[in-house]
């Protein structure tokens, strides 16, 4: 029960953290440095993170337990560094701060950047085909007003210059869409390079 309500505690003391870039006076004043301290490590901020909370604090004249604070980074940074870690921070996205021993650090950061690829290929695809299907369906859109006006008797010259418009934007929409089927296509097989790579991790 307690472990439960330890790890309950941490939880909100993170959301806290991210919630702000700065630290309140209150927060100061009840502040457990050491908690702070492996929130922040568990999350892979770098030092200059508790820089910013110790002047926060100093000008709320509270003075920073710096040697809580490193006790619990430190223990933070030994979840954080896992190396099995690396790939899955990439793979969300968030970006490493070199803060892992320099023994460790390269292989960390390679894992790291082929999840990051990973992640930012998938994301770029999808973006992709969002944007080849918002064309599109603006088209269709567009394509049946005007078949509806062709069906009403007496086609003016304001429907011929409509469609002359049409065609033009037609035009366009698919140079577009070329341009985003040639930039899929090497996403796509950048993406499969990436995996193969984050395939052949142990």
């Amino acid at each position: 029960m307690k472990t439960i309500r330890v790890v309950l505690g941490l939880g909100f003391l993170a959301l806290a953290l991210a919630s702000c870039t700065v630290m309140s006076p209150q927060e100061c004043k009840f502040a457990n440095w050491r908690e702070i301290g492996l929130v922040d490590g568990m999350a892979g901020k770098p030092m200059h993170i508790f820089e910013e909370r110790r002047s926060d604090c100093a000008e709320a004249n509270v003075k920073a337990d710096t040697n809580d604070y490193l006790l619990g980074r430190e223990q933070g940074l030994r979840s954080y560094c896992q190396m099995s870690n690396a790939l899955q921070i990439g793979l969300r996205g968030e970006s490493y701060q070199g803060v892992c021993p320099a023994a460790i650090d390269p292989e960390f950061r390679r894992r790291h950047d082929i999840g990051h690829d990973v992640h930012r290929l998938r994301e770029e695809i999808v973006r992709l085909e969002s944007r080849y299907g918002a064309l599109e369906k603006g088209l269709r859109s567009k394509k049946i007003e005007l078949d509806k006006l062709v069906k009403e008797p007496g086609k003016s010259e304001d429907f011929k210059q409509r469609y002359r418009e049409f065609q033009e934007e037609e035009r366009r929409v698919r140079e577009e869409q070329n341009d985003i089927e040639r930039n899929r296509h090497r996403a796509r097989e950048h993406l499969r390079q990436a995996e193969w790579a984050m395939s052949q991790l142990r």
